[in-house]
């Protein structure tokens, strides 16, 4: 008897799609997260675009560049162990006085790790330092840089 009873349809009064119960929910959260971070050490170091790192393969070198505005030579360290390249500097600022009204101090630490092709001299790597970018250049191997095959017709 119930199959034989008609449906109707019912119309349900909705709520309009810009206004919902919980609308409000992703602003708030977006709010939380910013007030959380703000402030953040690691949150302002990876908003620094200044502090890049750009790699260049050439025919016979291979090309990494970092930039390091406002770093000494005596901050900026390089080391090269097995394949992996590591760049770091660290920058803190020497306080002398002591008074009330300065509290803050400086500080900046920058690290950047590229694992480099295996085709490369590294024992034969140079680096130079110059106007905050710091370039290390770091030669192919003879037997990978290739050579050019005649093509014959």
């Amino acid at each position: 008897m119930l199959a034989l009873t008609p449906w109707a349809k019912r119309s349900m009064a909705l709520l309009p799609r810009t206004e919902t119960p919980f609308s409000w929910v992703p602003e708030e959260f977006t709010n939380l997260f910013n007030r959380m971070f703000t402030g953040w050490p690691l949150a302002e170091m990876i908003e620094r675009p200044e502090w890049g790192m750009t790699t260049e393969e050439r025919e016979k070198e291979f090309v990494v560049r970092v930039e390091l505005p406002g770093f000494e030579l005596a901050e900026v360290k390089v080391e090269l162990l097995g394949e992996r390249l590591t760049v770091e500097a660290e920058h803190r600022e020497a306080t002398e006085e002591k008074t009330p009204e300065k509290t803050e101090r400086a500080y900046a630490h920058v690290k950047r790790v590229i694992t480099l092709p295996p085709e490369l001299e590294m024992e034969k790597a140079e680096a130079t330092y110059r106007n905050g970018v710091l370039e290390v250049h770091v030669p192919r191997k003879p037997e990978a840089t290739g050579r050019r095959i005649e093509v014959k017709t």
